[in-house]
């Protein structure tokens, strides 16, 4: 089984291509179509693929959470693959502590370079269009290596990553300062002079976190911070703060996933 979590369509790219490799695997996104990411069932598969983007060098919450929550087979082998924009810092070993509270088997863990599509902390935009398109073509060849890596696999487990500079300080100090004071959905904003009340971050948001009131939409408190409704919005009326005025939209996302 794959279990992937998207937020603008990077994860999900890559969680789709490793299908293409490995056919045998089903695919469980964990978004509004599946009990607000909960893995309630029983899962009987022997193998399991974690697939979700790097925030602010650590797991996302909403991963933690399917993984606190997950029932399966306890002989099972877990693999992480993450996506980033550049380097993941301490993610993967943030990974492993955390499956092994729970006593499941990991595996290799990876990361994958992504454009980026984090854009609300000074100095954080999105990558410019031929840093997108590049990192974009290399993907589906560092997936295959990937998958034949996973196939291969002999019990040794794997860190294949790229963990960039300080990933101590990157992912114990600033992934909780992100956590606690970055992941705030009533910064959200929209400028309800171009707001033309598509309704598109309402459906499009993967927790059910936002509805239109009056025409306009409202952020709740279960937000992930991934931030689809702000690169989904066709006119950019959506803003976080002051923080992303001057900032760029992902827009690759639909051809992508083909969503």
């Amino acid at each position: 089984m794959i279990v992937c979590f998207s937020g603008t369509g990077n994860s999900l790219s890559v969680a789709k291509e490793v299908l293409n490799h490995l056919p045998n695997h089903s695919l469980f996104r964990l978004d509004h179509s599946n009990s607000a990411c909960m893995l309630s069932e029983y899962v009987e598969d022997n193998e399991i693929i974690w697939i979700f983007p790097t925030y602010s060098w650590g797991i996302p919450p909403v991963i933690k959470k399917a993984i606190d929550s997950f029932n399966g087979n306890n002989n099972a082998v877990h693999h992480m693959i993450t996506t980033c924009g550049d380097d993941i810092g301490n993610c993967a070993l943030q990974w492993r502590k955390l499956l092994k509270r729970h006593n499941f088997n990991t595996g290799c863990a990876f990361s994958v370079q992504m454009p980026n599509t984090y854009v609300n902390m000074s100095g954080f935009d999105i990558d410019a269009p031929t840093d997108e398109a590049e990192k974009i073509e290399r993907m589906p060849e560092r997936v295959k290596d990937i998958c034949d890596t996973i196939k291969s696999f002999n019990g040794l487990p794997i860190d294949d990553v790229v963990k960039g500079s300080i990933p101590c300080i990157k992912t114990s100090i600033v992934y909780p300062w992100f956590k606690r004071f970055e992941m705030n959905p009533a910064k959200f904003k929209v400028n309800k002079d171009i707001c033309i009340s598509c309704g598109l971050c309402a459906s499009h948001c993967p927790l059910c976190n936002i509805e239109m009131i009056q025409n306009f939409p409202k952020w709740g408190d279960n937000c992930t911070m991934c931030l689809r409704c702000y690169h989904h919005c066709p006119t950019k009326a959506i803003d976080y703060a002051s923080k992303t005025l001057k900032k760029g939209q992902y827009t690759r996302y639909k051809n992508l996933v083909g969503e």
